[in-house]
């Protein structure tokens, strides 16, 4: 039987700051082949397979923290070859190493081979924390995928013993179960077997950086909340670092291309796809979250407005949002008027979502929009239709309102976004293309709105002879002879002369006329 201290991280030459967990691995004749991290860590660029320890120069580490290092490299290794014994496994020596850092923990009451389990923590987080119903539910898949994960590591890989723990948890753990829900959609087809009781639809599609992320942060949130109730004082992110989500800019329905599908005729479509469509246009005229619209009855329309408490913030700030109900939202509702109590027919996500595709497509809702690939994490340019989903009736809401009333206090308050929130600040991308139209606006009024005056004669006793021509579009110029005074002005009108309506030159015009030579712009 031989045990080895060894370290998986390499770092570059001159890097300092990396840091590495020292695992030990058992050997023995049978194939056993056993290894297990420690809670001890050192620079890569410090370590020495050879000694089983810090190299024999390293200038910028005390010499008190390479003994205790080394020392405890060697004890772990002693406890090991003294505890091993035939039949051991990975939980084994997982626990060894545990006893060892944190003395005495079987003492600490309940069930040891669960109450550290990650996968029971994330259990008991979910039943004693206050959560939101959304939260509650991403953080119950989470569990699933982490129990899966151990069963795949059993199964599949034959690691009979492995288990994510919340004392011995590692960086490089984080990093082996985010490759894992990387490739699981491959595995589906590889282990038919393993899979054959999984929903296909939780574990064949490829998961995208995005979803990882949150699983991780997730991951993250108990583990913090382990630390916080001191049941360890083991923390991976320290050395693992999560990749921030991104999200391109938000995409959504124009006015007029809400209102085409509110008026489209769909009875080609079946029987159903008229109230799917009614439930998404009434989304796009409130601005509500999928869960939040799912579970509003007749109870929450109060004096015209429908009032809701959005069960994604309720945990953070209970906020009561309230937005008034227009005429579409209000003949929207009559239709469903006899419903006992809901009110709107209620329906699965999942087939809302495959809905409002194949109803955009049918109406010809094809305006391609950039998108970003959650998979390569590039814009690509998708129909409208594609990549529509429930939340593109929240951001059609929350987009169209932006544009006209630039308010986020406002527009949040019937959005039930939180203060600050990242994801309402997102629309804010609406600036530039308001500021787009503005300085495009200024070409077409330079064409059509403004008017050159042209000084012919310069200021004399108080007085100024200009030609002012209007050039309109669809208008034939008109050469008014302009003075300063009152008199009657002539109209050279298609070869006629006659008396135009007595008229004073505007002052901003007089001015003008009088301080400019050459050419000069006014707009009116």
């Amino acid at each position: 039987m031989k045990v080895t201290a060894f370290i998986r991280k390499t770092a570059a030459k001159n890097n300092i700051t990396d840091q590495a967990r020292v695992y030990f691995r058992v050997r023995d004749i049978g194939g056993v082949d056993i290894k297990a991290a420690s809670e001890l860590s050192i620079n890569p660029n410090h370590w020495s397979p050879e000694r089983q320890g810090y190299k024999p120069r390293v200038a910028l580490v005390s010499e008190e923290k390479k003994m205790n290092f080394d020392k405890d490299v060697q004890q772990i290794t002693h406890l090991i070859t003294k505890e091993y014994h035939r039949g051991v496994d990975g939980s084994w020596l997982k626990g060894l190493i545990e006893e060892y850092h944190h003395p005495g923990i079987n003492a600490r009451g309940g069930n040891k081979a669960d109450e550290y389990l990650l996968s029971y923590q994330i259990r008991k987080y979910v039943e004693e924390t206050p959560l939101a119903d959304e939260s509650r539910k991403h953080h119950l898949d989470n569990l699933n995928k982490v129990l899966r994960y151990e069963r795949f590591r059993h199964e599949v890989l034959h690691q009979r013993g492995f288990h994510l723990c919340i004392d011995t948890v590692t960086a490089d753990d984080i990093r082996d179960f985010k490759l894992w829900m990387q490739e699981e959609h491959k595995y589906v087809d590889m282990y038919p077997v393993f899979y054959r009781n999984e929903v296909r639809r939780n574990v064949e599609q490829k998961r995208s950086e995005n979803s990882m992320s949150g699983s991780l942060y997730r991951i993250r949130t108990v583990v913090k909340w382990c630390i916080k109730r001191g049941l360890t004082r083991n923390n991976p992110f320290d050395q693992y670092q999560i990749a921030r989500p991104m999200y391109g800019d938000p995409f959504y329905l124009t006015l007029e291309e809400r209102d085409k599908v509110y008026y489209a005729d769909l009875s080609g479509m079946g029987p159903t796809y008229p109230v799917y469509r009614d439930i998404f246009m009434f989304q796009c005229l409130i601005g509500c979250r999928v869960s939040d619209l799912n579970r509003l009855t007749k109870a929450n329309i109060v004096d015209g407005f429908v009032e809701y408490i959005p069960q994604k913030t309720k945990m953070e700030h209970a906020n009561t949002v309230r937005v008034p109900l227009n005429q579409k939202a209000r003949d929207i509702l009559e239709r469903y008027k006899d419903l006992e109590n809901a009110l709107l027919p209620r329906f699965s996500h999942f087939g809302y979502n495959k809905k409002i595709k194949e109803i955009l497509k049918y109406v010809g809702i094809d305006r391609k929009v950039i998108v970003l690939d959650p998979k390569t994490r590039e814009d690509v340019a998708r129909p409208l239709y594609e990549v529509a989903s429930t939340h593109t009736a929240r951001k059609t809401f929350i987009g169209n309102l932006y544009r006209q009333v630039k308010d986020p206090n406002l527009i949040a308050s019937m959005s039930g976004h939180s203060e600050g929130s990242r994801a309402f600040a997102r629309y804010r991308k609406i600036d530039d293309e308001m500021k787009k139209e503005l300085v495009n606006l200024l070409d077409r009024l330079s064409y059509s709105s403004f008017i050159i005056l042209h000084t012919k004669k310069s200021y004399e006793y108080g007085r100024a002879e200009t030609d002012i021509r209007t050039v309109q579009g669809g208008h034939p110029p008109v050469e008014r002879r302009a003075q300063g005074g009152i008199p009657p002005l002539r109209e050279n009108d298609g070869g006629r002369e006659r008396d135009a309506v007595p008229c004073r030159l505007p002052r901003h015009l007089q001015t003008t006329a009088r301080n400019q030579a050459g050419m000069a712009t006014v707009m009116v």
